[in-house]
């Protein structure tokens, strides 16, 4: 009886163990941490690069998204033009950027969702936003939407395809 217990509690602490291990590059672990994050701690550029994707957010909350994934659009209806096509363009976008405050389930007194709202233009044909979640991984800070996960370049960000951006911006 005594094996099976332990057995069992070892089974459960395996378990246990493999969801705060770190899943991988461009992953966030399952019992990511809200990170209180600041305006200062915001601004510059955040890339991923498994999309080839980009934000570059300012000190005067104003911000850039290119080749932004269309993920991000699903929820606010008729964001993107009829003739978008997922696998020929991309999404370049401007709008602005703003930490209002935070999840439900982060901490109380923590902001850790950057909002952000963009501009009608190009692909995106009505004005909407979302939020991007402050979270930490190890000893770093990411910003994610659902599962797309975005590092703070240390200067301006480089790599990629080097896709031009959407003709109609």
């Amino acid at each position: 009886m005594r094996k099976m217990a332990l057995a069992l509690v070892a089974l459960v602490l395996m378990a246990c163990g493999s969801q705060t291990a770190d899943p991988g590059p461009g992953r966030t672990p399952a019992r990511a941490l809200a990170v209180d994050v600041t305006p200062e701690m915001v601004v510059g550029a955040w890339r991923n690069a498994g999309r080839d994707a980009t934000f570059v957010f300012a000190a005067d909350g104003t911000m850039q998204g290119l080749n932004v994934p269309p993920e991000y659009f699903l929820d606010f209806q008729s964001a993107l033009t009829p003739d978008f096509d997922r696998n020929r363009d991309r999404i370049d976008a401007v709008g602005t950027w703003t930490l209002p405050g935070r999840k439900p389930s982060a901490p109380a007194g923590l902001r850790n969702v950057v909002d952000l709202t963009f501009e009608p233009g190009g692909f995106i044909q009505s004005r909407g936003g979302g939020g991007l979640e402050a979270v930490s991984r190890g000893s770093q800070t990411v910003l994610q939407f659902r599962a797309i996960v975005f590092t703070k370049c240390p200067g301006p960000c480089v790599g990629g395809s080097g896709a031009a951006p959407s003709p109609s911006r």
